[in-house]
């Protein structure tokens, strides 16, 4: 009778599981063309994401508007193991927008504290939701108060380009 290795064993059983990280904490889904509405319903731009590493890196280029076209990036991290969301401030420099909620709940919350360019220290939250994979939401609020009170800044509903 042949006998393996107890650790060959463990190992080919983990590799599927390893493989495949769960489909919560993926956001793949997003690959595509996307418009952009706002909470109105009214279209106000596109966006175009690419998978550039499955269930760990993405491109999105959004345009709003007559607005230059932004970069915005999604990483998972293996330090938290969560979503962050990286993209060009107003000083030309990457900011991070960490994570808030654990690691593979929705609805996605990311946040950061920022500078403003007149000075004004303030916290952001974007609050990502997932209503179907051609439909998803994105509201980005933003404190003056270290969190007590929040305005919203855009409430975008991305719908996938037919």
């Amino acid at each position: 009778m042949l006998r393996l290795p107890t650790a060959l064993i463990l190992f080919a059983l983990a590799a599927p599981a390893a493989a495949q990280a769960p489909a919560e904490s993926q956001l793949d889904f997003l690959a595509g063309e996307w418009t952009l509405h706002d909470a109105a319903g009214a279209e106000i731009g596109r966006s175009r994401v690419v998978v550039q590493a499955p269930a760990a890196m993405l491109y999105e280029e959004r345009r709003v508007g007559e607005r230059e076209a932004q970069p915005l990036w999604f990483a998972r991290f293996e330090r938290d193991g969560g979503w962050t969301q990286l993209f060009v401030g107003a000083t030309d420099m990457v900011r991070e927008f960490r994570p808030v909620s654990p690691p593979g709940a929705w609805p996605l919350v990311l946040g950061g504290d920022v500078t403003l360019r007149d000075g004004t220290p303030v916290r952001f939250r974007m609050t990502m939701t997932r209503v179907s994979d051609d439909e998803s939401g994105r509201i980005l609020e933003m404190s003056r108060d270290n969190g007590a009170t929040w305005s919203t800044t855009f409430d975008y509903r991305y719908r996938r380009a037919r």
